[in-house]
């Protein structure tokens, strides 16, 4: 089962804990959806991301930001 967020941080944090993007969807409005598998591992790092206990690499997570930004604008995986 595939899931969704619009939430660049999140997305940024997935990936730099090894969540790969399997897709991007456009909305209505043009905004860009980073689409993953749904996944225990991914419930398990969601819910340390809302709930403040996700650690990070600073440059890990800079890289991947980067990363979700080009894609946001080239839109290609």
């Amino acid at each position: 089962m595939k899931t969704t967020t619009q939430d660049i941080w999140l997305a940024a944090f997935l990936g730099q804990r090894g969540i790969e993007i399997t897709g991007l969807r456009l909305t209505d409005g043009d905004r860009k959806l980073f689409e993953f598998e749904d996944t225990d591992e991914f419930q398990i790092l969601k819910a340390d991301y809302y709930w403040h206990k996700g650690r990070v690499d600073p440059l890990r997570l800079k890289k991947a930001l980067r990363k979700l930004k080009d894609l946001s604008i080239g839109g290609k995986i």
